[in-house]
């Protein structure tokens, strides 16, 4: 995954007992990530931070030109900087390549 790649944040579950699951599908790109750490700093595009939830289990799909790579994981911060709003997900299971093509036979 690379600075820039295109990305994509989808709720998966809602935490708190009263939340509700959140449909919507958030555009971000990639800021940086540090793999040692399990973090990914994503630039949020065009909702407002306060959509994202930090009591909710989120999949992050990362796309490229050859694959797409999805993890799950944890909002731990949300701000403002000179890059935009900023996103800090925090890696729960690692990353998985997803098919982008299907066989028929």
């Amino acid at each position: 995954m690379k600075t820039g790649n295109n990305a994509i944040l989808i709720m998966k579950k809602a935490l708190k007992a009263d939340s509700i699951l959140d449909k919507k599908v958030y555009s971000c790109h990639v800021l940086k990530s540090d793999i040692k750490k399990e973090y990914i700093y994503l630039v949020l595009e065009h909702n407002l931070l306060s959509d994202i939830s930090l009591d909710a289990i989120y999949e992050c799909q990362i796309q490229d030109e050859e694959e797409t790579l999805s993890c799950t994981g944890r909002i731990k911060e949300r701000f403002y900087n000179e890059f935009g709003k900023i996103v800090q997900l925090k890696i729960e299971n690692g990353f998985y390549k997803i098919c982008r093509k299907s066989v028929d036979k």
